[in-house]
């Protein structure tokens, strides 16, 4: 990551604008702020400069002022420089007089950065350094003609900011492969605390005070930067470092250490050690890989939940989906304790990979449903058990979480989708099996219809989580209607092809069917059958043809969607296939007895013979 850039300012007209906030309402914004850019005055001196060369005559150097090396000695550096000056305007060299300056003025620094206590003498110094820094930026002319060359009057400032950041990369250790990264981290609250501590501040001044502190935060982004990369599919990593980041860089350190901070350099420290907004993008950035690795690790979980279920869908009558949930919950209760903008986070993230999920499993359960459909397994009503646990486990989200008026719609419709889908699976194959088993029921004995069916009944039974919702009653009132439907026309059918016979021939067997059936979808929660019953013994009664059309047009009339319209058609097939044939007997009949007119008037000697 790219390290921030913040201005480093001199002095009391140059000092960086300060504001302190309270606390911060929020770790993160809803977006990431970068810092102002930094643009370093020191590397902007040397193009100020004129390079000159040396001329080929050395020029006689006038003698250096008597007052000038006690200028040095006492840390009267700005005033030693403009003596120098003095000098320069004249045209001399004077690069060892400014050589002897910025010697004085980095032992200072070094004194400052390894010394202990606070000295006022020293303060003092460090004024004069920051002073004579700001003086040689705003004075160019009188220092240019002894600027040729690095580490002189024209870098002092990258040469002071040298000083202060290898000071801070010393503070701060770096990672070491064999070094765990809580310890790791440790080590970094107590460098922050040192480095930036009040014993330090006291001893800097304000001035050099902000800048040593750019410098050691710069480093320290610069060594944060450095960890992701060797934790990239660490989740339990990222928690740590988020944690650490949320407390260290936005926390009450700084504040705390504020408490114990000397009158005289506590007005030139900043609300807390650490400026916050170096850090924003660094914090943002782990928080989006913290999201990022708990929604890949919530992907592979519900992957192979899916994998599960289509595996062992027969051999437990529990569904693996009630998982889901569960799943769902932990991720988000796992970043609950990091803080409300994490957590608020992972909740939209969670609700649009269920989303996301429900979408993949629309198109993975019709596939599922035609790989394992057979005449004795219903995967369908599997399938809509799922779905009444993913509704059920969607309402649970919504109330335990914000919810999202955006999902809800395409939540419902993508479940719903799945449902009708199996449901429009299921219905047509219990229906052409049904017409299979009451193709030859009637007036065969030993013929129990329920039993036929028995492996329905036991898949309706596997299926626990579906039974008091509203698709199990919409389902089991679906099936009432097929089977009985298919019941009755087959029932039809089946009379139209009988002789006239005397009433009451189906009667009992019709009867100890409907008990049958009625019990089974009682037991099932089915609707009552009263009415319907009543109708189809009715219709077992009929003596011709004719009644059992008008039975079976009021049937219909009563119970509308009970008789399908693929059954319907097939009943007037097979009666007008009936018609069909007696209307070809009766042709071929009469055509025999033309030809046997013909035979007779042809052949007198048979005219007794007839036909």
């Amino acid at each position: 990551m790219e390290r921030p850039k913040t201005t480093v300012c001199w002095g009391k007209k140059k000092s960086r604008q300060k504001e302190e906030e309270n606390e911060l309402q929020e770790i993160l914004p809803s977006e990431p702020q970068q810092p102002k850019d930094r643009f370093s005055k020191f590397s902007g001196w040397l193009m100020k400069v004129p390079r000159k060369r040396k001329p080929d005559t050395a020029i006689h150097q006038k003698e250096t002022p008597k007052d000038f090396q006690k200028l040095v000695q006492k840390g009267q550096f700005l005033e030693a420089c403009q003596s120098i000056s003095e000098l320069s305007q004249e045209g001399q060299d004077c690069g060892l007089q400014y050589k002897v300056v910025a010697e004085s003025m980095w032992q200072v620094i070094k004194e400052a950065l390894g010394g202990i206590g606070y000295s006022q003498k020293l303060e003092l110094k460090l004024q004069a350094v920051v002073a004579t820094v700001e003086w040689v930026e705003d004075n160019p002319q009188s220092w240019e003609a002894s600027a040729l060359e690095d580490g002189g009057v024209a870098f002092w400032g990258s040469h002071l900011e040298r000083l202060l950041r290898t000071d801070a990369e010393d503070q701060l250790p770096t990672m070491k492969p064999s070094t765990q990264l809580r310890p790791y981290l440790k080590e970094l609250d107590k460098a922050v605390g040192h480095s930036l501590g009040s014993q330090r501040a006291g001893r800097m001044g304000a001035p050099l005070w902000e800048i040593y502190r750019t410098c050691f935060q710069e480093v320290l982004l610069s060594r944060l930067s450095e960890l992701p990369s060797s934790y990239s599919h660490d989740r339990e990593a990222y928690f740590e470092l988020y944690n650490w980041g949320k407390t260290t860089l936005f926390g009450q350190l700084g504040r705390e250490m504020l408490q114990r901070v000397g009158p005289t350099s506590q007005k030139s420290m900043a609300g807390n050690l650490l400026d916050s907004m170096m850090f924003i993008t660094w914090i943002f950035q782990m928080q989006e890989k913290l999201v990022g690795l708990i929604q890949e690790e919530l992907k592979k979980c519900l992957e192979n939940v899916l994998i599960c279920d289509q595996k062992k869908w027969t051999e437990s009558a529990s569904s693996v989906f009630l998982e889901i949930y569960q799943l769902l919950k932990e991720a988000v209760d796992a970043v609950r304790h990091i803080g409300p903008s994490v957590t608020r986070r992972v909740q939209a993230m969670v609700l649009e990979t269920f989303s996301k999920f429900l979408e993949s499993y629309k198109d993975k359960a019709e596939v599922f449903i035609q790989q394992n459909a057979s005449d004795h397994t219903f995967p369908e009503l599997h399938v809509l058990e799922n779905c009444c646990i993913l509704r059920k486990t969607w309402w649970w989200l919504s109330r335990a979480h914000v919810p999202w008026a955006r999902l809800d719609p395409a939540v419902q419709g993508a479940i719903k989708g799945i449902e009708d889908h199996g449901r429009d699976h299921l219905l047509p194959r219990v229906r052409a099996l049904c017409q299979s088993l009451l193709s030859c029921h009637f007036g065969e004995k030993n013929k129990d219809l329920v039993q036929s069916l028995r492996s329905l009944w036991q898949s309706l039974e596997h299926c626990p989580n579906m039974h008091p919702t509203p698709t199990y009653e919409s389902l089991v009132r679906s099936l009432n209607m097929v089977v009985f439907g298919e019941y009755v026309q087959a029932l039809a059918a089946y009379l139209r092809r009988l002789v006239p016979r005397t009433s009451g021939h189906l009667r009992d067997q019709v009867e100890t069917d409907i008990w049958k059936l009625g019990t089974t979808f009682r037991e099932h929660r089915g609707p009552a059958l009263d009415n319907l019953q009543e109708y189809i013994l009715q219709l077992s009664e009929s003596r011709d043809r004719q009644t059992v059309d008008q039975r079976l047009a009021s049937f219909s009339d009563s119970f509308p969607g009970y008789l399908s319209r693929q059954g319907r058609s097939t009943a007037v097939e097979e009666e007008t296939a009936i018609r069909g044939r007696s209307s070809f007997c009766c042709r071929l009949l009469q055509n025999l007895r033309r030809l046997g007119a013909c035979w007779h008037r042809c052949c007198p000697s048979r005219r007794g013979c007839e036909l």
